[in-house]
């Protein structure tokens, strides 16, 4: 396939997950771990997140991985477990591998259970939290996911960063309509959403998502990267952040606040990012088959609302998602010049072949 002439290139999700795979094994990751991450990573793309993708994270997550800030080979385990919790140790592995590990965790032992809550300690930046959602839905049940993150954004009224923009996610199963899920960070937006915008060469961003370094509304992108991020719903949305803080780095015994290791910096040592992790098995409160009937009425009912003028649709949480990922898996996943140009270069530097190209 040959390279467009325009400034969008558009790439196959198979072969950019074959390209992720391979350039992950070329730095000591297993095949399997290697997989585990390029599909999060390639996910995201397909889901219109680039944010959390290749095109924003291959590049420090290679760099990580070369200085030894994070753990190719990790030995991921239980190191604590009563009844339907336990504690998970990442032994500073790549996120998403011990993300999945401990939901799968969760999801054992809500089998077991009914219901779980895993907490998580000594892991690394983990991607979009939707991901591991997958594994609880597919197993009939509803998921829960929180991590920290290394500070950003500033308690309400602050103009110093403590917090990070300290994601939650949720996902229920339904019957016909797919999952419910919901994914957002407790910042207006995530930072890597102004990170990648950075990369593509944007010079600009919307009023109210972002603080300059003295603590100063600013739409500059760079005054943004050198700021903090804003709280989604004002005071909300810092205690939101605080409470998935606390489940995700104070609960497990991992670094919180301003002692986290920085994703983009402190490559001589391990993030000692905290997550958590939970499972609720619907059939513990009756027939899985009638839940699943009860969703689909709540949402055909919220759909039938009538709606407000100029408005097309009323959506679900995570809709928009899925039919992204349902257009890019057909079409090819855009990127911009400069990010593809990125992605070639870091294959090139380990012996990987780049992503092919759609033809335009």
């Amino acid at each position: 396939m040959t390279a467009p002439s325009s400034e969008e290139y558009r790439l196959l999700a198979e072969d950019l997950r074959r390209f992720t795979r391979e350039v992950f094994q070329a730095l000591g990751v297993s095949a399997e771990h290697a997989a585990i991450m390029a599909d999060s990573l390639v996910q995201a793309e397909l889901r219109g997140q680039g944010s959390h993708g290749v095109s924003r994270l291959l590049d420090i997550y290679v760099k990580r991985l070369q200085s030894g800030a994070m753990n190719p080979c990790p030995n991921v385990h239980i190191a604590a477990q009563r009844g339907g919790t336990a504690l998970v140790d990442g032994d500073n592995g790549p996120g998403q591998v011990v993300g999945h590990y401990a939901m799968g965790v969760a999801v054992r032992l809500a089998e077991e259970h009914g219901v779980s809550f895993v907490a998580v300690r000594h892991s690394s930046h983990y991607g979009a939290a939707a991901f591991f959602l997958h594994q609880a839905v597919e197993a009939g049940m509803i998921g829960f996911t929180t991590t920290n993150a290394p500070p950003n954004m500033p308690p309400w009224g602050g103009r110093k960063p403590y917090l990070g923009t300290n994601p939650l996610a949720l996902a229920v199963p339904s019957g016909s309509y797919g999952p419910i899920l919901l994914d957002m960070a407790t910042s207006v937006v995530a930072k890597g959403k102004i990170l990648l915008m950075a990369k593509e060469g944007r010079k600009t961003i919307p009023p109210g998502w972002a603080l300059d370094a003295d603590g100063n509304p600013t739409t500059d992108v760079q005054a943004a990267l050198s700021g903090m991020m804003l709280p989604v719903g004002g005071h909300k949305g810092y205690g939101l952040a605080l409470m998935v803080e606390i489940l995700s780095a104070l609960l497990s015994g991992a670094d919180f606040g301003p002692h986290l290791g920085a994703l983009y910096g402190d490559f001589h040592r391990g993030q000692n990012v905290g997550h958590s992790f939970g499972a609720l098995d619907v059939s513990a409160f009756g027939p899985k088959e009638a839940f699943l009937e009860r969703m689909d009425t709540l949402v055909a009912e919220i759909k039938a609302i009538p709606r407000q003028a100029g408005v097309e649709e009323i959506l679900m949480p995570g809709e928009l998602e899925r039919r992204c990922q349902a257009r890019y898996e057909v079409e090819g996943i855009p990127f911009e010049a400069p990010v593809y140009q990125e992605i070639c270069r870091i294959g090139e530097g380990l012996g990987v072949a780049p992503p092919a190209t759609m033809a335009p």
